[in-house]
């Protein structure tokens, strides 16, 4: 450890760090405050950030509360400046993680170095022959493999991202499907982890890959890799873990906040949270109502952090305290957007926030990654989500008012008094007109929605004029705005007086009120979302629209930027040293031109490095892609396709004994297909499994146990699903997957495309049909012994220029073309034909 050193402001704390600690201690009182500090080259304290106030030994709780090469400084209120037993001690830990430690005085007059920050040593650069030999038939992996075989694709990936992990940039590697990109992209985290101590973010689509990554890859890799430690964690978002204060409160409410019944969860979840290991909404057995969750989930804006009386035992920081610590932490599109979202408010690119900060990054299943952008830097507001915070704060007598009410009513005295009075007058009355405001504005709009006969509608500059305005929709959307801040200001109001009567920190009304501000700010925010959407005040282009959905209209209003890629580029990749971006599907004709455009890397500065890395199975062998000619094409002669896809359905499923996947583009298509089948008795032979009839999970389970079963499915089941083995033999693709062209961002996007003189089809919608299509291939040969036959029942495939594209695209299966009469003989014969695989990777 080095000496220590008392210094000089004039030579180890500028004038405006000097400043930031003396204002920051006495807004304290003069009492302790924790700071975290950035050094200049020659070791001057440039800023001052405070992190927490109290006893410098709380910080060490703080997941990731500073970074390598910071400095760690606290004040002694004595002006005594000799260290402490306790700061020896921290000062020692820090120092572990390359973080200095100091003491200053209340004035910022002196600074007691006690441990210099450790010069930053340069990076060891990851060794190719040792990432290519961890993979190899030579390795530790092999050795703890019982069914290992060596996979080229694989070590080539690997060493394109340590050299990229080196040399720091954007890797866009596309990787077939067995080609192991998993290990791929961990070996190589972890080798740099080991050597530089740097974690890596791994980020996912979902949640069965997470659920591979920490189940099986990474325990595995602890054990293969027994040189170094594998350190690794899951992290999910704040709402999936249970907060212990917000669980006390709502027993402790029970009745004045729930409906009858709610009490036995209530004792089931305490009961859950005293022996359960991570207190994240998975572990539960039976997962309770929404709207219990929904008081017992922590949430961000109600959290009091190291001031909770319950921190040492909080689910969610333990578990962001385990990835501060963490090599891998592996998180899903969900929490890395919002993550970004987060930082782009707050301007914060140094320091934790959703996630710890990162520089390295891994993006998997990263063809999903400007929809997720999409989902996150955009708002959606829908009436089922306001009733959910109306309903929190009132529901038929029950709810955060009556409980704040209840409490107000058990004192006496004056100011609590007041309050319910205000409660009375203001708060309940202004809860009661915002619900019927906002539900005059959705009632507006579904009638607006069903009179234009679609369930999706685009909203364009010529939404300013409609007459919808004038019949109510700008009284109603300013009277609902109106009232969420007559909402806001009551509480306030409320707020303030029993403030200033000192209640005590424990006053069980306080965190009533703590509630009712994050309901009010998630309604204010909502309000700010349907105005942004509904009426538009210029600035960036956006994509605007409203749709209801389901039996009961749900009715929503949403809008998302236009062009994400500057956001992408400015604030993900340049923001990183080292991104890799992989999928089984990135590339389209063999090129990544879309997608280096969509997401934004294009720039010269960042031009990526790719890589296509070929499936090690064989293709030729194991499967047969069949393109039927004499199917009607489905966007000129709908009805003849439909039936030309049933006769395909049938002959396809006897061929192949059931076993099948049948693929289609929307729920539509699906219902009236099941219809058919059902009505030509194929339940007699084979059990019809239908998408909407049951959850993805259910009917997959379901599939699987069957073994020849037949699964109508759409969206999800493209991509995602992974049925290893005899269950799933067959795959018939209905037809191309094609975006709908009147669906809002692809609309907005094509419209963007052609007002610059492009293709809109040839630049957007082919590329996007080429990924899908391919993601669906993706779903039939899932190991080596894996086979089966692809029918794509869309004769555009074979008729239409860009065709040859498409197939091309797909993995060299035994292509055959022609009449579907002249196509069932061989494809019998394919299944009639004994495997001759006999290994399982």
């Amino acid at each position: 450890m080095a000496s220590p050193v008392v210094a000089a402001p004039a030579t180890r704390l500028s004038p405006a760090a000097a400043l930031a600690i003396r204002a920051a201690i006495r807004l304290a009182g003069g009492r302790e405050v924790c700071f975290v500090c950035a050094l200049d080259s020659n070791s001057v304290v440039q800023t001052a950030r405070v992190v927490a106030r109290g006893d410098v030994r709380s910080v060490l709780a703080l997941p990731g509360f500073a970074s390598r090469g910071e400095m760690l400084v606290h004040n002694h209120p004595s002006g005594l400046l000799e260290p402490s037993g306790p700061d020896y001690e921290i000062a020692s830990r820090v120092h572990d993680d390359g973080i200095g430690f100091a003491i200053v005085n209340n004035q910022a007059t002196e600074l007691y170095v006690v441990v210099e920050v450790p010069l930053r040593t340069e990076f060891h650069a990851l060794g190719f022959e040792r990432i290519d030999s961890d993979l190899g038939p030579e390795g530790g992996i092999a050795a703890q493999h019982p069914r290992y075989e060596d996979r080229p694709s694989q070590r080539a990936m690997a060493v394109a991202i340590a050299r990229l992990y080196n040399d720091g940039g954007v890797g866009l590697l596309e990787a077939g499907t067995g080609v192991g990109k998993s290990l791929g992209y961990l070996v190589p985290a972890l080798r740099w982890a080991a050597a530089n101590s740097e974690r890596t973010v791994v980020s996912t689509n979902t949640i069965n890959l997470q659920e591979q990554l920490v189940g099986k890859d990474l325990p595995f890799l602890e054990r293969a890799l027994p040189d170094q430690k594998v350190r690794f964690a899951l992290l999910k978002g704040w709402r999936n873990y249970l907060c212990l204060v917000r669980l006390q409160l709502a027993r402790s409410s029970g009745n004045a906040l729930f409906e009858d019944g709610v009490q036995q969860e209530l004792d089931t979840i305490q009961e859950w949270s005293e022996r359960t290991q991570d207190g994240s909404l998975s572990d539960l057995t039976t997962a309770p109502r929404p709207e219990v969750w929904d008081e017992v989930a922590a949430e961000p804006d109600l959290c009091q952090r190291a001031q909770c009386a319950f921190y040492s035992k909080c689910f969610l920081f333990k578990a962001r305290r385990e990835a501060a610590q963490a090599d891998v932490i592996v998180v899903n599109h969900h929490l890395l957007l919002s993550d970004l979202a987060v930082r782009r408010a707050t301007g914060n690119w140094g320091e934790a926030a959703v996630l710890p900060a990162y520089t390295r990054l891994v993006i998997d299943e990263g063809h999903h990654l400007e929809d997720a952008a999409a989902a996150h830097l955009g708002a959606t507001v829908s009436r089922r989500s306001l009733q959910r915070l109306f309903n929190r704060l009132d529901r038929r007598g029950r709810g955060l008012l009556t409980a704040l009410m209840t409490r107000l009513s058990l004192t006496d005295d004056l100011l609590s008094t007041a309050s319910l009075d205000l409660v009375h007058s203001r708060l309940s009355p202004a809860v009661q007109a915002v619900r019927d405001k906002s539900g005059t504005l959705f009632d507006l709009l579904d009638v607006f929605l069903q009179e234009s006969g679609e369930s999706v509608l685009r909203l364009t500059d010529d939404f300013a004029t409609h007459p919808i305005w004038r019949a109510g929709l700008r009284i109603a959307l300013d009277d609902t705005a109106g009232e969420i801040e007559l909402l806001a200001d009551g509480l306030q109001l409320v707020r303030e007086r029993l403030e200033s009567a000192n209640r005590p920190s424990d006053d069980p009304v306080m965190p009533l009120l703590n509630e009712m501000r994050a309901v009010t700010r998630r309604l204010q925010v909502a309000g700010d979302g349907l105005r942004r959407a509904l009426d538009a005040k210029g600035g960036e282009p956006t994509v605007r629209w409203i749709e209801a959905r389901g039996r009961d209209r749900a009715v929503s209003v949403s809008i998302v930027p236009l062009d994400l890629a500057p956001i992408l580029r400015e604030d993900l990749f340049k923001r990183a040293t080292t991104t890799v971006v992989t999928s089984a599907t990135l590339a389209t004709e063999g090129r990544f031109d879309f997608l280096t455009a969509r997401l934004g890397l294009d720039d010269p500065e960042l031009e990526p490095v790719t890589g296509i890395y070929p499936s090690p199975f064989a293709y030729r062998e194991q499967a047969i892609l069949a393109m039927p000619s004499d199917v009607p094409a489905p966007n000129v002669n709908a009805a003849g396709h439909f039936s030309a896809l049933a006769r395909v359905t049938l002959d396809l499923a006897e061929a192949a004994d059931g076993g099948m996947f049948v693929l289609f583009t929307s729920h539509r298509d699906i219902r009236a297909m099941a219809a058919e089948l059902r009505s030509r008795g194929i339940e007699r032979r084979w059990p019809l499994l239908v998408h909407g009839d049951e959850t993805r999970d259910t009917l997959l389970d379901r599939f699987r146990d069957a073994g020849k079963a037949i699964l109508l499915g759409t969206a999800s089941f493209w991509e995602g699903v992974d049925v290893p083995g005899d269950a799933l033999h067959a795959l018939l693709i209905a037809k191309l997957p094609f975006k709908v062209p009147t669906e809002p961002i692809t609309a907005a996007h094509c419209e963007a495309i052609t007002a610059r003189g492009g293709d809109a089809f040839r630049e957007y919608m082919l590329p996007h049909a080429a990924l899908r299509l391919k993601q669906g291939f993706g779903r039939l040969v899932r190991s080596s012994v894996d086979r089966g036959v692809v029918v794509i029942a869309d004769p555009r495939v074979v008729t239409k220029n860009y065709g040859r594209g498409l197939i091309d695209g797909l993995p060299p299966a035994k292509r055959l073309v022609g009449r579907w009469a002249d196509l069932i003989g061989p494809i019998r014969a394919f299944y009639a034909r004994p495997s001759t695989q006999t290994t399982r990777t």
